[in-house]
């Protein structure tokens, strides 16, 4: 059976606006809501429950490794600096031949 977002939104007694974030993944579902909606399509409340924890650690994934890809880039551009420092330093006190 299939419903429009806003009949599912009446259905779980959330504002539709809730239920596009739930259904988006932007926020996290919590049981009760996974139990009302499980009971509109006649079905088990941990079906929802854990897809929408799956669905959180995978989102907070994405951003942790956007985040330490990031990082990295900064640490690989910090070390060339210091390398070349380093490389800089090192040929302003060899002896003059």
């Amino acid at each position: 059976m299939r419903y429009s977002p806003m009949k599912i939104a009446r259905l779980m007694d959330v504002d539709l606006s809730t239920y596009q974030e739930l259904e988006q993944g932007e926020v996290l579902m919590t049981f009760e809501q996974a139990r009302r909606l499980a009971k509109i399509y006649d079905s088990n409340p941990n079906y929802f429950y854990e897809a929408a924890q799956q669905l959180d650690l995978l989102l907070t994934s994405r951003i942790l490794i956007h985040i330490l890809d990031a990082d990295n880039e900064r640490l690989k551009a910090d070390l060339k600096d210091l390398k070349d420092k380093l490389r800089s330093d090192s040929q302003g006190s060899k002896p003059e031949p």
